[in-house]
């Protein structure tokens, strides 16, 4: 990947990234995902938070991850990935994937089933909506992202949203050109979708991808997605699952040693699994990457 644009932060987070993505192992690199603002609102005080988004103050302040996931859709998105890069966390820029963008104007089930009986007009619809996700690629690259996120769920917690077939057949050669244009742009390429994606990380690799991100997965499932992708040579950001985050205290702290374990064999960057909700499991998750980080190579 190419130098980052427009970054005057420590470069040791984005030193540990490249690392990691590029299959070192030994190194415990820890980030944050989808936090929503009524999370993140929770450990805002004083005078930054008039002038900063709540995203960037808690990034810069309570939490000082590695990385950090920035909708590009959000309000002030721009501002706020210059903010946390300044700050010294990489930026990985989230954008919508083109089945997502249809869904979000048509809703999931019109969408799904046009997957389904190959309606005239869908694979139009889907190559101006790749071409658009391309778009916002180029941008976030602009403002000085250090990757690209393609929020695409093909899965659930119930199994397959998207017959494989259609994945690996429609799908991800679509994907693939929004991951050659975050490569292109000097951006590392991360695809995230909720539920078991291991059909589909061969797919993921062809497509160009560096990582993925699944959501919703408990400890067992994605010990098994851990081991699929490694083989695949793809890195995954998660391994601070749901339950634990909401379990809190001692759970929360006990899985993010075994996190960074996992990590320290290489191949996978610590985080939460996106499913972060309040302000109390943000704190529980904060201790998890603490956790994390202590038992990591150099820490207690």
């Amino acid at each position: 990947m190419a130098e980052d644009p427009g970054v005057t932060g420590d470069t040791g987070a984005r030193d540990r990234l490249h690392a990691v993505l590029g299959g070192e192992s030994g190194i415990v690199s820890v980030g944050v995902t989808f936090l929503p603002e009524v999370a993140t609102a929770s450990l805002l005080w004083g005078s930054e938070a008039d002038a900063h988004t709540p995203l960037a103050v808690a990034v810069c302040s309570r939490l000082a991850p590695d990385f950090a996931f920035v909708p590009v859709w959000e309000p002030a998105a721009e501002t706020t990935v210059r903010d946390i890069a300044s700050c010294g966390t990489a930026p990985f820029v989230v954008v919508r994937g083109p089945l997502t963008s249809i869904a979000e104007q048509d809703g999931w089930a019109p969408t799904l089933r046009a997957t389904l009986t190959g309606e005239r007009d869908f694979a139009s619809r889907l190559d101006a909506a790749t071409n658009a996700t391309i778009a916002d690629t180029k941008t976030a690259a602009e403002w000085g992202a250090f990757a690209v996120v393609v929020a695409e769920d093909v899965a659930g917690a119930t199994g397959p949203l998207v017959a494989p077939d259609y994945v690996i057949g429609d799908l991800m050669p679509r994907l693939g050109r929004i991951a050659s244009a975050a490569h292109d742009a000097g951006l590392a390429a991360v695809w995230h979708s909720d539920g078991d994606i291991r059909p589909d990380l061969r797919a993921a690799t062809r497509a160009g991808f560096d990582a993925v991100h699944p959501g919703g997965l408990e400890a067992r499932a994605f010990e098994a997605l851990l081991a699929e992708a490694r083989r695949h040579g793809l890195t995954v950001l998660g391994g601070i699952h749901g339950s634990a985050i909401r379990s809190g205290g001692p759970v929360a702290i006990r899985t993010g040693v075994e996190a960074a374990v996992a990590a320290a064999a290489g191949g996978l960057l610590v985080s939460d699994d996106g499913s972060v909700a309040t302000g109390p499991e943000l704190a529980a998750l904060i201790s998890a990457l603490q956790a994390s980080r202590d038992r990591g190579p150099g820490g207690a």
